[in-house]
């Protein structure tokens, strides 16, 4: 079993062979430099959040601002790991890989779904956009899935067949995900042509995660591929294109236009989910701006981020413990990216033997 094995450093394992480690010395040396960097981006997020004071959300203004108060949503979504409803969920989803007898997980993708909901408070409440945010979060829930040994169905959750396929679903889905929310950041075009094929592009988009669960292609998504793809210069094809897609219509209004099933993942993955929780409380800093689908009063604005101020962090911890948490972690990775550069920089001069 893996787990009774020895683990050994995979740095360890190359510089005790005989192969050569300057390879992977250089790359020690560059990904210490670039946690020593992100180290400071950090820091500044901290400050940030540190120097923006909490504000009652009924005096809100644009810009970047920083509130407190109770998660609400009427579009509530089972979490994937324990079907925990919820108004926004992340999944974390990383992959157990062997490599020169040396085994760790590796981050495989991370899942985002849910509606915008909103944050209130005893003066009112705000619309947030929770896509593009940073979290700190606790644990709801973890599960360790292996193709090669699935587990018996559980009362609590999804069963290790359903994660698999949960896995391979999700890679479709945080695709179409990160395609949809960019079309929707640049907003209306000016032009009315070009807008419509925004529209059409991101109602697609919204629904190839459903088809690729197994769902019948509905007729919309034929309809607005054909007014999203360009005509064709030649007569011919274009009448050839306009039969082909006239026959695909036809089998979607009969139910009969079905995209193959996506088959399960494969190989040991660890899945771990964080939650966005109706009636908690939470801190959410970040930028408010216009709200571009804006339906009453309740939502002419949105918490989301910045075009140019990118900090955008949701926390459930008290102010003082999320500002704590990110001094933490930035101090952590600057002196950690630096004696990680620092020592990978001095074993590859000592191997090359220019010290």
């Amino acid at each position: 079993m893996l787990s009774s094995r020895r683990v050994i450093p995979l740095a360890c394992v190359r510089m005790s062979g005989h192969s050569d480690p300057t390879g992977g010395l250089f790359i020690g040396f560059i990904l210490g430099l670039w946690t020593f960097f992100k180290g400071f981006r950090k820091f500044r997020e901290y400050k940030v959040v540190e120097d923006t004071p909490t504000i009652a959300i009924r005096s809100v203004p644009m810009g970047l601002v920083r509130i407190r108060g109770n998660a609400q949503s009427d579009q509530l979504i089972p979490s994937p790991i324990t079907h925990t409803p919820c108004c926004f969920y992340k999944v974390e989803v990383e992959r157990w890989k062997v490599k020169d007898r040396s085994g760790s997980w590796e981050h495989e993708r991370t899942d985002l779904d849910g509606a915008k909901f909103f944050l209130a408070d005893q003066t009112g409440k705000l619309l947030v956009d929770g896509y593009s945010a940073e979290y700190d979060l606790p644990l709801n829930g973890e599960r360790v899935v292996d193709s090669n040994q699935p587990g018996t169905a559980t009362t609590a959750g999804p069963t290790d067949a359903e994660l698999l396929q949960y896995i391979s679903y999700s890679g479709v889905h945080a695709l179409t995900s990160k395609m949809e929310h960019f079309l929707e950041k640049r907003g209306p075009q000016a032009d009315q042509h070009r807008e419509q094929i925004r529209q059409n592009f991101m109602e697609m988009l919204e629904n190839v995660p459903k088809v690729a669960k197994g769902q019948a292609v509905p007729v919309s998504l034929v309809e607005q591929f054909m007014a999203v793809a360009p005509a064709m210069a030649d007569p011919m094809k274009e009448q050839q294109r306009q039969m082909a897609m006239e026959h695909f219509r036809m089998m979607a209004q009969a139910g009969q236009l079905h995209m193959p099933t996506m088959n399960a993942a494969s190989g040991r993955y660890r899945l771990r989910e964080y939650l966005i929780l109706p009636g908690q409380e939470y801190n959410v800093t970040g930028t408010c701006a216009e709200n571009q689908k804006a339906q009453d009063t309740n939502d002419r604005n949105v918490i989301c981020k910045g075009s140019h101020e990118k900090t955008f962090l949701i926390s459930s911890k008290p102010l003082k413990a999320t500002e704590k948490t990110l001094e933490k972690s930035a101090l952590w990775m600057i002196m950690g990216g630096a004696a990680a550069s620092l020592v990978c920089l001095a074993l590859l001069l000592m191997h090359l033997k220019m010290i």
